[in-house]
């Protein structure tokens, strides 16, 4: 995408911000065209140029929003070293996925509440970044198992977490996450053999700010 002059951003990208912006509000009142319009500084007939229609629009920022969220997790969890490294480094990313001001992993649970009765764009987008985030969780677990074992684990391993999620929406209390996402790894690690100890333990986040 071509920047245009001074800092402005183009027109595509400032809608897909908006739209994000309008996500992490999870209300869909805030995913009108008209707001999303206002937001961008653009007019209706700008997104339909580079969208074609608001599903268009609500799926691409949903895959943008997704696609950040794994690079992300990608940068943060190595392929080296034992499972249990990659299991702790796992949490750490989720947990700051999970309590990030984007909050991209409640977005995508209630985008698919939200959006799987709606237009098969909008499904598309979101089955191809459900199967992108099995995927990453698969291939981290594949050197310490097997082929379909690491595939059957990534789904439990997603479920969980987008549940840890949606709880962490509800209370807003991270030593319970922290809780849930140790009980989640402490499971996977033992499933395949081996005794995760994870180094920061729940009840050191006990003075963390909610």
């Amino acid at each position: 995408m071509t920047r245009q002059a001074g800092n402005t951003p183009p027109a595509d990208e400032r809608i897909l911000q908006a739209t994000i912006n309008g996500l992490t509000q999870l209300d869909p009142a805030a995913l009108t065209l008209q707001r999303i319009c206002r937001a961008a500084s653009v007019t209706a007939p700008t997104v339909y140029y580079h969208f074609g229609n608001k599903d268009g629009m609500i799926a691409a920022a949903v895959e943008r929003l997704v696609s950040e969220w794994l690079q992300m997790m990608d940068a943060a969890v190595s392929r080296d070293g034992d499972l249990g490294r990659t299991l702790d480094q796992a949490v750490g990313a989720w947990e700051a996925t999970i309590t990030s001001p984007t909050r991209p992993i409640a977005v995508f649970a209630w985008a698919t509440l939200l959006l799987a009765g709606s237009s098969e764009q909008c499904r598309d987008a979101l089955v191809r970044a459900r199967d992108r985030t099995l995927a990453l969780v698969a291939e981290a677990l594949a050197p310490h198992t097997s082929e379909e074992t690491a595939a059957f684990q990534a789904s439990l391993v997603v479920d969980a977490v987008v549940a840890a999620a949606l709880q962490f929406e509800l209370d807003k209390d991270r030593v319970a996450l922290r809780a849930r996402l140790d009980g989640l790894v402490r499971i996977v690690g033992a499933a395949a053999g081996v005794q995760v100890e994870l180094p920061v333990a729940a009840s050191q986040l006990r003075h963390a700010p909610h």
